[in-house]
C-alpha cells in the first residue's frame, strides 16, 4: 500500500546555513508568474508535454489543480526553489496505486540549468517516493535527442531500461523515440 501523506509535504536539500539549498515544496499563487514566465522557453516545450506557445490561463491551471490532484492521489507536484528563487517543477504523474508505480516529470527554468540542481531534485524526489510514499518502481522518460535529462536521470540512480521506438507524437506530428529509465526499491 502506498503511504500517501495527508498534507503534501516540503523537502529540503542542504541545511539553511548552506550556500546551496534546494527546496521542494508544494506549488502556491505565487509561482504562476514564474512558471508562465519559465515556460515561454521553447526548450522546455521541446523536451517536455508542456505545450508551446504557453499562456498565463495554463500556468493558472497547472498551480490551482495541482492541490486536487495531489489529495485524489493523481499526482504529486513540487516547486524546486534553489537559494530562494523559483528554478522549476517536479512531480510524480501517471500513478498506479495498485501496482506501487509512477513517473516522474520535470523541468528547471534556463537560468537554472547545468548547476545540478535537477539531479538534486530528483534525488529527493526518488528518496521520498521509494522511501516515504512506499512507492516500489518510478520511471522516466526522456526524448532520445535530450541528453542532459538522460544525465540526470542517471546521476540520480536511475538505470536505463528501454528505448522506446516511435513513442510520442510531437504537436508537428513527428514521431520521436523516447529512453525509459526506472529505479526500484529492492527488498
Amino acid at each position: 500500500m502506498i503511504n500517501w501523506p495527508v498534507n503534501q509535504p516540503t523537502l529540503t536539500i542542504g541545511a539553511a546555513s548552506s550556500s546551496r539549498t534546494i527546496v521542494l515544496r508544494p506549488l502556491r499563487e505565487a509561482d504562476i508568474e514564474p512558471i508562465f514566465l519559465a515556460c515561454q522557453d521553447p526548450t522546455i516545450s521541446a523536451f517536455t508535454r508542456v505545450p508551446y506557445p504557453y499562456d498565463r490561463e495554463l500556468a493558472e491551471e497547472f498551480v490551482r489543480g495541482s492541490d486536487i490532484a495531489y489529495r485524489a492521489h493523481q499526482s504529486v507536484v513540487f516547486a524546486i526553489e534553489y537559494n530562494g528563487s523559483f528554478a522549476g517543477t517536479i512531480g510524480l504523474h501517471s500513478i498506479q496505486l495498485t501496482d506501487h508505480c509512477a513517473e516522474v516529470g520535470y523541468w528547471i527554468e534556463k537560468s537554472h540549468r547545468e548547476k545540478g540542481i535537477a539531479t538534486e531534485a530528483l534525488k529527493t524526489l526518488l528518496d521520498f517516493a521509494l522511501n516515504i510514499a512506499e512507492f516500489r518502481r518510478i520511471e522516466a522518460m526522456a526524448d532520445f535527442d535530450n541528453s542532459a535529462s538522460q544525465r540526470v536521470m542517471e546521476r540520480a540512480g536511475m538505470v536505463r531500461d528501454a528505448l522506446l521506438r516511435n513513442r510520442v507524437t510531437k504537436p508537428n506530428g513527428n514521431q520521436i523515440d523516447m529512453v525509459l529509465y526506472s529505479v526500484v526499491k529492492e527488498k
